[in-house]
């Protein structure tokens, strides 16, 4: 896996159908991360990898996510009628898009080029459809341009063009698209994880143990 932090970039795809992401499901309570990943990797380079875990409990909530490299290990996963770890039954299938009612006109622009001019930026996203605003956030202790940007149109089917392909070459390096959240859509979506989280947790003292559902 890249230099992401682990998680990431499922996470940033959260909202997208990513022909390369596969759901995990059916995962026991004391499942080897280690060993589901060396037995994911069998079908294709993983460049990201996650194991839900309730951050109360401290253990996991029984689910997770890969994200491969291309769709063919996708295909190559899915081809297998059983998929076993320790003797036990996991479920793999694709993962589907978290739906949104959100306005979804803006986007992360990731690993862009810090000399590229503004007018290069807007010229290839342009093709697109109609820009409202570009942003390129500058670093404040070195004042120079940070490896990314944020576009937004004024509408949402530029967006959901754009986002049919993950990584796009601009000139001559490639950058990754992904939704960008409003902060307080963010913060909405971590209160709800909150408040789901803390009822699973205690359902399961009413039950007397500590066990993900």
């Amino acid at each position: 896996m890249d230099q992401f932090a682990e998680g990431f970039r499922i996470e940033a795809s959260r909202n997208q159908q990513d022909p390369s992401k596969l759901f995990i499901g059916g995962l026991s309570c004391d499942i080897s991360k280690r060993d589901l990943f060396e037995y994911l990797s069998q079908f294709g380079k993983i460049i990201d990898f996650t194991i839900k875990i309730n951050p109360y409990t401290g253990l996991t909530r029984r689910f997770g996510f890969v994200l491969f490299k291309d769709s063919a290990s996708v295909e190559k996963v899915l081809q297998v009628n059983e998929h076993k770890l320790d003797g036990k039954k996991i479920q793999l299938k694709r993962a589907k898009p978290m739906e949104s009612k959100l306005p979804l006109k803006k986007v992360f622009v990731g690993g862009l080029n810090r000399r590229m001019p503004e007018e290069k930026i807007r010229e290839y996203f342009g093709t697109f459809g109609e820009i409202e605003n570009i942003e390129l956030p500058v670093c404040p202790t070195t004042n120079e341009r940070r490896a990314f940007a944020f576009i937004t149109y004024t509408n949402e089917k530029p967006v959901r063009k754009l986002l049919e392909t993950r990584h796009h070459q601009i000139g001559s390096g490639w950058c990754e698209i992904k939704i960008a959240l409003p902060k307080e859509y963010t913060r909405l979506y971590q209160q709800r994880d909150f408040l789901r989280t803390k009822a699973e947790c205690m359902w399961n003292i009413r039950e007397g143990k500590w066990v993900v559902a």
